[in-house]
């Protein structure tokens, strides 16, 4: 699925990999926005056999505390149902709203989508090639989350 806000200011991107979503966000999460993130979250929730859900923030620009809060919105549905939702490539000012608010270690965090994912399934059922992503950089990108989205046909 593809959605794009106002002057493109965000771009939700999912795919799924048997039973793991991918969600790729770039732009900026605010008050004008964060609606795409939450119908985004809210339609892969009710994704058949969902074991994993993993927020990709490596091309976040800004967050504030409305996309703050549909984040832990499903953080917190996460651990209601018993599916991990992780965040991969938090940097810049979403680390700094995590940080300021106490909630860095809440989420579970990961440098990569691949990191994620290998963390749920294990090394040898992360099921892409080797990570080539920049760790946490704005423009990472790494290769298990691009060749998901080649792979569902949503680029």
């Amino acid at each position: 699925m593809y959605v794009s806000g106002p002057r493109a200011r965000l771009t939700v991107e999912s795919a799924s990999d048997r039973d793991a979503v991918v969600v790729r966000l770039a732009g900026e999460i605010d008050a004008g926005t964060v609606h795409l993130l939450g119908e985004e979250l809210r339609r892969v929730w009710e994704t058949p056999g969902l074991a994993v859900i993993v927020v990709d923030a490596a091309r976040v620009e800004f967050c504030d505390s409305r996309g703050l809060s549909e984040l832990i919105t499903a953080m917190q549905r996460g651990q209601a149902s018993d599916v991990p939702f992780l965040l991969a490539g938090v940097h810049g000012v979403l680390r700094r709203v995590l940080t300021i608010t106490g909630l860095r270690n809440v989420f579970e965090r990961h440098p990569t989508v691949a990191a994620a994912l290998e963390s749920v399934r294990g090394p040898a059922a992360a099921g892409g090639p080797a990570d080539t992503g920049a760790a946490g950089g704005a423009g990472g990108r790494d290769g298990d989350a691009d060749g998901l989205f080649e792979a569902a046909g949503d680029r």
